[in-house]
């Protein structure tokens, strides 16, 4: 017989037997809730039945102490209440019982009995009368008693019928379960009969596998079970015999050709001799390579490097000198239109001395004076001369004010490291962009935010310094005005632009000077090129790229600081300079 046929008979007959007895077993279940149901409904009936005697003697009491004790109100109030759960004891009975006889028997002759007990209010009281209805008090009790009483009695045995039931079903119920069990039992160790002999073929057919995967392959499976594992065990002895044959065939082959392949090996350890030979003089060729090609970058990026740096030296040069000498031709003419407004103040207020001397000894001047005066309005000019003074003193300083931030801008009477003051370096180079960042028709006012630091003085070169000041400055403008344009902002003047420019002290060697400003922040894709050398976003004519890239070399190069930045798109940047207070030779 075929595995499958033994497993497939054992388990068919397992699940038939399972439900027949699961069939079995539920029948019995819902004959037991029956019986378990007529078995309380019986209970009821007779918990109700006592009740219902309990509650006739009551009314019987009260109803003759009425008729005795010449009619009581309060015994008769009693009576009703009696009465009425009497009659709702009933009720649940009828319920129960249905329209049973005897029920319906009790039903009567308790309203005969209550109609009695309604009568007896009416009547006059005497004792042949009361003689009477006490007589028929108990004849109407006597018939209730006696039909209740045959209902206990019925319902009684009723009761002991269903206990019987109930035990029955049970004792069946558990004797059945019993022999469920052992019936499963029994076709569970029929399985376990059968099956073992395959496990046992298998773990024969597992070892025979390990041993030919050993290598053994004369090994024979012994195997006689009448089915597919015996099948399977002679398909398995049958590969065993071609594999044996197939390995002996391959091993004389293999024979060949490893003499083949130890004269070829020989043959190829001598050609990878002359090979490596050449590869390491191909290596030490191209390391030689490598490193003059390396030395060739260097030497590019540091005449790139040194080409920017001497291009915009030479151009700070010529600016610087150009700046000075424009100072100088310019301060000379300032200085004396400057040196002379104080005497021509003493002048002119000498003059109006005399004129008002004039007018208080010669109050009626001549005629023609007289409408002269009045024709050149002598008292504006007395009036606005002075103002006119004071304009030209205000507007001299300004000059020399703005002639000084040129000269300490350029610095070139300080090539060599000096220790300078940073702040007026800052100051000096927010004087020089005045003319940015105050308002024009196009531009809003950029507001400046000073938040200086107590910073000691720094050793520098101060000239270099106030450039990188100026390239990050002009910058931070040039972000604002853009940010605006770009946004298609044309009221600008209602927008709060401004610089905030930060310094503090990190500790005894370090210094940070911070620049923010309000713009548009640097896009993501430029951020990590900003810093090298002609890379501008700025149109053609107005940006030549080399700013922050100077910036940068001057910072970190020169001084041996950080300039590093920190942007949010939409919201601006800020750059953070780095600079140690004093510098190591």
């Amino acid at each position: 017989m075929k595995i499958w046929q033994k497993i497939l008979g054992s388990s068919t007959v397992l699940a038939g037997f399972i439900c027949l007895m699961g069939i079995s077993i539920f029948n019995l279940y819902q004959a037991e809730i029956l019986a378990e149901k007529n078995q309380k409904e019986t209970a009821q009936v007779l918990n109700i039945t006592n009740n219902l005697e309990k509650f006739l003697k009551n009314q019987v009491l009260v109803l003759k102490d009425f008729v005795i004790l010449d009619h009581n109100i309060q015994n008769m109030i009693e009576f009703q209440k009696i009465m009425s759960n009497f009659r709702i004891e009933l009720d649940k009975l009828e319920t129960l019982m249905g329209k049973d006889p005897e029920v319906l028997l009790v039903r009567r002759h308790h309203t005969f009995l209550t109609k009695l007990a309604n009568g007896l209010d009416n009547n006059i009281v005497t004792l042949v009368k009361s003689q009477e209805d006490i007589k028929a008090i108990n004849a109407y009790v006597k018939d209730i008693s006696f039909h209740l009483s045959a209902i206990s009695q019925d319902t009684l045995k009723e009761y002991n019928i269903a206990n019987a039931n109930v035990r029955e079903i049970r004792r069946i119920n558990t004797n059945f379960m019993l022999l469920a069990i052992i019936g499963i039992f029994l076709i569970l160790l029929y399985q376990l009969i059968f099956i073992l002999p395959v496990i046992r073929s298998l773990h024969k057919l597992q070892v025979g596998v390990a041993e030919i995967g050993a290598g053994d392959l004369n090994y024979h499976l012994d195997i006689q079970t009448n089915d597919e594992i015996e099948q399977l065990a002679n398909n398995f002895n049958q590969m065993t015999s071609k594999l044996s044959d197939f390995y002996q065939c391959l091993e004389s082959r293999v024979t060949e050709r490893t003499t083949e392949l130890f004269q070829l090996n020989q043959d190829l350890e001598t050609e990878i001799a002359d090979r490596r030979k050449t590869e390491i003089k191909l290596k030490k060729s191209q390391a030689q390579l490598t490193l003059k090609a390396q030395e060739l970058e260097k030497t590019l990026q540091e005449l790139q490097e040194a080409q920017t740096q001497l291009i915009q030296t030479e151009k700070m040069s010529s600016l610087g000198q150009l700046v000075a000498g424009v100072a100088h031709e310019i301060n000379n003419p300032v200085n004396f239109i400057h040196g002379n407004i104080e005497p021509l103040k003493e002048y002119l207020q000498n003059f109006s001395t005399v004129i008002n001397l004039y007018r208080t000894h010669y109050p009626q001047p001549v005629h023609q004076i007289e409408n002269y005066i009045k024709y050149i309005d002598l008292e504006f000019i007395l009036k606005d001369t002075n103002q006119v003074i004071a304009s030209l003193e205000v507007g001299t300083k300004r000059i020399r004010e703005i002639v000084l931030s040129l000269r300490n801008f350029s610095r070139l009477d300080e090539a060599d490291m000096k220790e300078v003051n940073l702040h007026e370096g800052i100051d000096n180079t927010l004087l020089i962009l005045q003319h940015r960042i105050k308002e024009k028709p196009q531009h809003s006012e950029i507001e400046i935010i000073k938040e200086y630091g107590d910073l000691p003085l720094i050793e520098c070169y101060p000239g270099q310094l106030n450039q990188v000041f100026m390239n990050i400055l002009n910058n931070a403008i040039d972000a604002m005005d853009s940010y605006t344009a770009d946004n298609n902002l044309i009221e600008t003047t209602s927008i709060n632009k401004k610089i905030i420019i930060k310094t503090k002290m990190i500790n005894n060697k370090f210094i940070t000077i911070h620049i923010a400003d309000n713009g548009a922040g640097i896009p993501a894709e430029i951020r990590n090129r900003i810093f090298d050398p002609f890379f501008t976003t700025k149109p053609v004519g107005k940006g030549t790229g080399l700013g922050l890239s100077i910036s940068y070399q001057i910072v970190t190069a020169t001084h041996r600081g950080s300039l590093q930045y920190i942007t949010v798109p939409g919201k601006g940047t800020e750059f953070i300079i780095k600079l140690p207070i004093k510098q190591k030779n």
